[in-house]
């Protein structure tokens, strides 16, 4: 089962999403985000997952039902923050598509005080593909804290994350929209220090046209104890960030949120790789990432752009 899924065309129990995720450590991260005490490595678990109230599996489903192993894109879109939650639910006689075959938007939803706009894309994020099932389609998901301007867009890639951001914007009567850099107005420091626990590749674009090198990577070595070297303890690495002819691309390495989901085994935070571009605004999740850590996450990033 792919996720996240659409609503309008899924009725899959709590238990087959659970049952579903890709590994044990993403069912661990799912029930502990949502306060659920069930050891998944037990032989019974599927027993045990049966026995929860129908409380406890809609609050485990609903950690789980838009995420996924996807990248996010950021975008800053004006007049997003004057619709009121009430207005953004409450258009379902408005929904459809900007043209027959391109994007289009399923349902919007109202979880954990956000708007969640639920939309399927051709693959090319276009509507040149005309003869392409709605089977095909992926299922992307624009989701947005009320009163506030950025809009977080989950979708495989840029050109599905751009078509997402055009049938939101078409759903919610909007028509001004910015992808955000995160090379902008400072966000690197505010962002580093509010939650990256280390780089362990770093990829800078040379901005100098005259020079004959493109890219410069930056790997770490691997640490004994398994923990990421984090490659800006370099003096060379500080030396090429501070050059004026050098821009971050990209960059690998482990954040660190305030969300307390732990190890079963070790009692230790489970931290998160991620990839971020900078340029792109976009943060891709190595693993899979419980609702409660991508909400935190996007706050962060809001935050961080100030």
């Amino acid at each position: 089962m792919n996720l996240p899924i659409d609503p309008t065309q899924n009725d899959a129990s709590p238990q087959e999403l659970i049952q579903n995720l890709p590994s044990q450590a993403a069912r661990r991260r799912v029930l502990q985000a949502a306060d659920i005490s069930i050891d998944v490595d037990d032989r019974n678990f599927v027993e045990t997952l049966n026995d929860l109230s129908q409380i406890e599996l809609r609050r485990a489903a609903s950690q789980l039902r838009f995420a996924g192993a996807r990248s996010v894109y950021y975008y800053r879109v004006d007049g997003l923050q004057q619709v009121s939650p009430d207005g953004a639910t409450g258009r379902s006689g408005d929904v459809g598509s900007p043209g027959a075959y391109g994007p289009e938007v399923q349902t919007a939803v109202r979880d954990h005080d956000r708007i969640y706009v639920v939309c399927n894309v051709p693959d090319t994020g276009s509507q040149t593909q005309l003869t392409l099932s709605k089977e095909n389609r992926p299922t992307t998901v624009a989701t947005f804290e009320p009163r506030t301007q950025l809009l977080a867009v989950r979708a495989p890639d840029d050109g599905a994350a751009d078509a997402t951001v055009q049938a939101v914007l078409s759903y919610l009567g909007l028509d001004d929209t910015t992808r955000i850099s995160f090379l902008d107005g400072g966000f690197r420091g505010q962002f580093e220090d509010t939650c990256v626990d280390g780089y362990s590749t770093l990829r800078l674009r040379n901005t100098n046209t005259q020079d004959n090198s493109k890219e410069i990577e930056v790997r770490s070595k691997e640490p004994e104890d398994g923990r990421v070297s984090d490659v800006r303890t370099d003096a060379i690495v500080d030396d090429l960030l501070r050059r004026g002819d050098t821009e971050l691309d990209t960059a690998t390495g482990l954040v660190t949120l305030s969300t307390d989901v732990r190890s079963m085994e070790h009692g230790e935070s489970l931290h998160l790789r991620v990839t971020i571009g900078f340029p792109d605004g976009r943060v891709t999740f190595e693993q899979f990432a419980p609702e409660q850590m991508l909400i935190e996450f996007d706050d962060i990033v809001r935050k961080s752009l100030g």
